[in-house]
């Protein structure tokens, strides 16, 4: 664990993300897979894991139950990725991703999870709390478990508020209607529909959506996420559309994480925000060319982009391609 950190993630779904394909998909029938890539998931894990990549002092704070629990951390321990995991009652879940090798198209398959108590999100709140006093970032990603309060999303924007962070939001579940007060939101197109109950067919009827979302919540900043289209951009002042970065397509799962991870990394380094932006989006590019949940290396990225920061990159065993076995 590093002394200091300058962003800590908070992951309260966490998963064991299983990657594998398949000839084609036909029901009833046995389909014999690929071997799985065995990964950690969730969404504030996987921002971590990005940051750690690109040289940010990064803490990954999650609860873990079970063996499911115990494998995951063991594989960031293999990754060297600073984590501190509050042991719950319980499994944690898993999560399939499946590619049909006929199509090409790729299914995801995710569990609901691990119900948390108000006790055991206490006890994740107060590691934030301790670990994370000189954080300039605090990042709440990802799913939240099933039952969680209505206030969890406004608790952990009050905990960043009281060490001097700023709260960036990227769950779903209803967690945009208790954003108030965030620093950075990151909804996808079809989270943001989901919350003002309407479509938004065009770039202009998206922007005006980020804008009315920006608003609402008395926010910094909207990221927009437009799948292929790429970003749109929206602060109080102004508002711009930012194309995704062109690159191979290999699994799209983790690439939210990736862009969030890159415009945090660009931030904490005094970026302002089109250039931390455009970072996001060469990490999202070279998380996609990726298997599964595995992370890019630092030579991966640069196939994406020449504006990196500096890096003090660490070894990263999760890049190696192949690695699928837990070792217990």
């Amino acid at each position: 664990m590093p002394a200091s950190s300058d962003v800590v993630t908070i992951t309260l779904n966490p998963a064991l993300d299983y990657s594998f394909s398949v000839p084609s998909l036909v029901p009833g029938s046995k389909m014999r897979s690929s071997a799985p890539r065995i990964d950690p998931g969730g969404g504030g894990i996987n921002v971590a894991r990005v940051l750690h990549v690109l040289g940010v002092r990064t803490l990954a704070v999650f609860p873990a139950a079970g063996h499911i629990g115990q494998a995951l951390t063991e594989l960031l321990e293999v990754e060297r990725l600073p984590f501190e995991a509050i042991e719950v009652t319980g499994e944690t879940r898993l999560s399939h991703h499946v590619t049909a090798r006929d199509t090409g198209l790729e299914y995801r398959f995710v569990l609901p999870g691990q119900p948390l108590t108000a006790a055991d999100l206490e006890r994740c709140l107060e590691v934030v709390r301790r670990q994370g006093r000189h954080a300039a970032y605090v990042v709440l990603s990802g799913s939240l478990p099933p039952g969680s309060s209505t206030d969890t999303v406004a608790r952990v924007r009050c905990l960043a508020d009281s060490i001097g962070a700023r709260l960036v939001l990227d769950a779903s579940g209803g967690a945009l209607d208790r954003a108030h007060g965030a620093f950075l939101l990151k909804p996808s197109v079809r989270e943001l529909e989901d919350h003002l109950g309407r479509r938004l067919p065009s770039a202009e009827e998206q922007l005006a959506g980020a804008r009315e979302l920006l608003e609402a919540a008395q926010a910094g900043v909207v990221v927009l996420s437009r799948g292929h289209l790429g970003i749109a951009l929206v602060t109080p002042t102004d508002d711009q559309l930012l194309p995704a970065v062109a690159g191979e397509v290999v699994s799209g799962v983790g690439a939210g994480d990736a862009l969030v991870a890159g415009m945090v990394a660009g931030l904490v380094r005094g970026w302002e925000l089109p250039r931390a932006a455009r970072l996001g989006l060469s990490c999202s590019a070279a998380m996609i060319a990726t298997a599964g949940t595995s992370v890019f290396s630092r030579d991966d990225l640069v196939r994406f982009t020449d504006d990196l920061p500096e890096m003090d990159l660490p070894h990263m065993v999760a890049s190696c391609p192949g690695r699928g076995d837990l070792r217990h």
